[in-house]
């Protein structure tokens, strides 16, 4: 008994030290990095106010906010409702005045602390599990979104949140209608993730075929609660459980208007300009110090992330890096057809709907090339990034 305790005493500390090393850690990090911020585009903080006191529309709004529906003399959000739900502790407390930028701050930490237990829980351990952690959470745009902290991007941080819990969940026990559920998670603030269900359900089918359907269901089981809560969310703003808004939108800003005339809001014209963005945007060259910085529209995926060429070193016969290559491109089609690439922001924001999942390929080919030229990538990484965050508070973004 006494070892027991002894045993379960050692298990607590080492927790702790991970709490401490992985989240309050990156926290502070984050926090300092932003530490006078603009105290805006904070939607999901007047949503949450709203619910607080029963109702779904936004009121009381700045007249300079944007992305919002004009319905029957009404202002709603057509994002997903929790990052909002998530705020309202915050808001109970300090109303209005809650910083979202903090609150996304902090989940941005927690998830570096989930791919620092996924890593572990996929058999990657030693030093390049660390340097693997630091990559996610200051080598990627992880870092910009989470400093950031606006309406898009907290609704990004809440997202990756749902998919690593799904993620560790998955290669840990295995109890499908928790991945279900956590993927729910992710569907209520980013919706095209629920395309990342690929991933597990597609395991089922190519390693456990005898189980699909049992399995699959209990998936379902975890997930169909939470469509069932949007879907009511939808029908109780608008009349229809599919409607979430976007099609509704009757304002667009004067740089969209015109595509949008042309093409709407989703169309396939759009692709080439997504596809430009993340494999060949490169910054913006000054004839002056400091002669480069990003610009605004975004920057490519290999400048942003260098480490994300490890993807050429990936195994992929190896089934986990197959379908979390295919749940990314899945994940990624909604955004590739859609009108605006990311608005203002460092690198293809969009990117973060499927890092997650990206990330185990990226894992892969870490591990598999030379370790020297591993930890260059992931130095030069965060470098970039770091730079990145950088011009994102000094050009106020």
């Amino acid at each position: 008994m006494t070892m027991t305790i002894s045993a379960v005493k050692q298990d607590l500390k080492q927790v702790l030290l991970w709490i401490i090393l992985w989240i309050l850690v990156p926290f502070g990090i984050y926090f300092c990095s932003h530490l006078v911020h603009p105290d805006w585009y904070k939607h999901f903080v007047y949503q949450a106010s709203g619910l607080l006191q029963g109702r779904l529309d936004l009121f009381n709004l700045p007249d300079y906010y944007v992305d919002l529906i004009y319905w029957k003399d009404k202002i709603y959000l057509p994002n997903p409702p929790l990052p909002s739900i998530l705020l309202m502790p915050f808001v109970a407390i300090w109303g209005i005045a809650t910083e979202q930028i903090r609150v996304c701050m902090l989940f941005g930490a927690v998830d570096v602390f989930l791919v620092w237990i996924l890593l572990g829980r996929m058999t990657v351990q030693g030093a390049i599990r660390v340097g693997l952690t630091i990559l996610y959470g200051f080598g990627t745009v992880h870092y910009s979104a989470s400093i950031i902290g606006t309406i898009w991007f907290y609704a990004h941080v809440v997202a990756e949140w749902g998919m690593l819990l799904a993620l560790v969940e998955f290669f840990g026990k295995r109890r499908f209608a928790l991945i279900g559920f956590f993927m729910g998670l992710a569907f209520l603030s980013r919706q095209a993730t629920v395309l990342g269900s690929l991933f597990f359900l597609g395991w089922l089918v190519w390693e456990r075929p005898e189980k699909w359907i049992q399995k699959g269901i209990s998936f379902g089981a975890g997930f169909t609660p939470l469509f069932l809560f949007q879907s009511w969310f939808n029908w109780a703003r608008f009349g229809d459980p599919m409607e979430s808004g976007y099609m509704l939108q009757n304002y667009y800003s004067s740089v969209q208007a015109p595509a949008i005339d042309k093409y709407g809001l989703f169309n396939k014209a759009y692709i080439p300009k997504h596809i430009k963005l993340i494999f060949t945007e490169m910054p913006e060259f000054l004839p002056q110090f400091p002669f480069v910085r990003p610009k605004p529209e975004g920057m490519n995926i290999w400048l942003t992330t260098p480490a994300f060429f490890a993807l050429f070193a990936a195994n992929w016969f190896d089934v986990f890096v197959i379908l979390a290559g295919l749940s990314a491109f899945l994940i990624s089609l909604p955004a590739m057809i859609y009108t605006a690439t990311g608005w203002v922001q460092f690198g293809y924001r969009y990117a973060l709907d499927y890092l997650p999942f990206l990330f185990v390929a990226i894992a892969s080919g870490l591990q598999r090339m030379p370790q020297a030229l591993a930890w260059v990538l992931i130095a030069l990484s965060v470098i970039v990034n770091v730079w990145g965050v950088y011009w994102v508070v000094k050009l106020g973004w």
